[in-house]
């Protein structure tokens, strides 16, 4: 398996990038929080990660190691809408530890060591209700994600703002 990983602030774009890698005839694995975030919210007593992130990034943990599971499974070039690293960095962002499980699985992982990173975009920003941080948080976030990518030893591949086609042709030149 070369699976990529995508990742950046909230509202970078990642996930129209990723939408057009998908009809461009790669195989994609979208962003988990989006979709734990519809179905938590939904529940009387649901997880969401501004109320409880540790359990939250439990959740989402679990839900994206079964996404590489998945990939290793299917073989050929694949792209992630973000990484395990990604929660890593979002639960040092409020102050939480990451627990040694999380690293020991990560340790197995087989994710490519180039990490495309989309920089903070304020002119495509937008909050929704899966989305609630402000312009501010989001790039804190963004930090905090690359460092815990750094620490880990990626290589992080600035993805520049650009079209979403002239993001999909970089892509596409960097992993063949």
């Amino acid at each position: 398996m070369e699976g990529y990983i995508i990742t950046g602030g909230p509202g970078s774009g990642k996930s129209t990038l990723l939408d057009a890698l998908c009809r461009a005839g790669y195989r994609c694995y979208g962003e988990v929080s989006r979709e734990l975030i519809r179905e938590q919210s939904q529940l009387p007593d649901g997880v969401l990660p501004w109320k409880n992130m540790p359990a939250f990034a439990r959740l989402a943990f679990h839900a994206m190691a079964s996404q590489h599971e998945h990939a290793l499974r299917s073989g050929g070039i694949c792209f992630f809408d973000r990484g395990l690293p990604d929660i890593f960095g979002y639960l040092e962002a409020g102050g939480y530890p990451v627990p040694q499980e999380y690293l020991d699985v990560h340790a197995a992982c087989r994710y490519q060591r180039r990490v495309f990173v989309l920089p903070p975009w304020q002119e495509i920003f937008v909050n929704d209700s899966e989305r609630p941080q402000s312009y501010p948080e989001s790039v804190e976030l963004y930090r905090s994600i690359c460092r815990a990518y750094e620490r880990l030893g990626y290589e992080l591949c600035d993805v520049p703002k650009s079209t979403v086609s002239q993001r999909v042709a970089l892509l596409r030149s960097v992993t063949g």
